[in-house]
């Protein structure tokens, strides 16, 4: 069942249960623990016995912020605030404040408060990596929106990257990949219909494709041809990615392969220059 959306790109959703087309986050399970009351409480839970009070106010801030509910750049509560709010002392709230930044999550400015820090990921290019896998060390909750779910006619550099016939049939994912409630980046894949076709069963929306094709298809992945420029956002997707229509992104193709060299994959990736880096060493000699 396929639906066009205004600027152009389909929602298909093959399995309804999973391929919804609706951005949806996953609680980290950072915030239970903690009960909270007044304007800026979120959902109440119990506090354990045994857990470490400013623990358990860093895991409930660490939540929030992981789900978007503290944007990027968004001031938090002050100290005086999380006191008044969770009955502890100054030194309890600044604790919790100081393990964020030192987890990189928060940024102190003077005179001001906390802020979220700024999104950005850096991901080597010595090694291939899932989108989820390149976020990890943010410790920042991951999903996409699929935009699109479809079976199309290869054009001439998918085919190519592919080893395909132009024109063959391949199943075509469009996804928003987000990271703490921000679109980091649009990926537009390619997948051979006998991968395709498997991929469209499982859970897009919450799981790296790498990640099932690893445990859930039995592939093992080999590794990637991959070459990265600068360019205006396509039509439709600089929307998505808070952009101006045109404005330039980080662009990224790549071409996946089976540890046999059997291509399995050709992406195309925008992602905003403020949110991502790469990485590589290279020798001498």
């Amino acid at each position: 069942m396929s639906k066009t959306r205004p600027d152009g790109l389909q929602r298909v959703a093959p399995n309804a249960g999973q391929c919804t087309g609706q951005i949806t986050g996953q609680s980290s399970g950072l915030s239970a623990g903690l009960t909270t009351t007044g304007p800026i409480a979120g959902k109440n839970a119990v506090m354990p016995e045994r857990t470490l009070k400013y623990v358990a106010i860093r895991n409930w801030l660490a939540g929030r912020i992981s789900r978007g509910e503290f944007a990027r750049g968004e001031q938090l509560p002050s100290e005086h605030e999380i006191m008044a709010q969770f009955s502890v002392s100054r030194v309890t709230a600044r604790q919790a404040f100081d393990e964020l930044r030192r987890m990189g999550v928060i940024e102190a400015r003077r005179g001001k408060g906390y802020f979220v820090s700024s999104l950005r990921a850096s991901a080597s290019l010595e090694r291939l990596q899932s989108f989820g896998e390149m976020m990890a060390p943010l410790g920042i909750e991951t999903h996409s929106d699929v935009l699109e779910l479809s079976e199309i006619p290869a054009s001439r550099d998918v085919s190519e990257a592919l080893g395909l016939p132009e024109g063959e049939i391949v199943t075509q994912l469009v996804r928003a990949r987000i990271a703490g409630g921000t679109v980091v980046s649009i990926d537009s894949s390619c997948y051979p219909l006998a991968i395709g076709r498997k991929l469209m069963l499982l859970d897009l929306a919450h799981k790296d494709v790498f990640i099932l094709m690893e445990q859930r298809l039995d592939i093992e992945l080999g590794y990637a041809d991959v070459t990265l420029d600068v360019a205006p956002a396509p039509p439709g997707h600089a929307r998505f990615l808070g952009l101006g229509e045109g404005q330039e992104v980080l662009r990224l193709r790549r071409k996946t392969h089976e540890n046999t060299g059997q291509p399995l994959a050709f992406e195309r990736i925008y992602a905003r220059l403020d949110a991502l880096t790469f990485h590589v060493r290279v020798a001498r000699w």
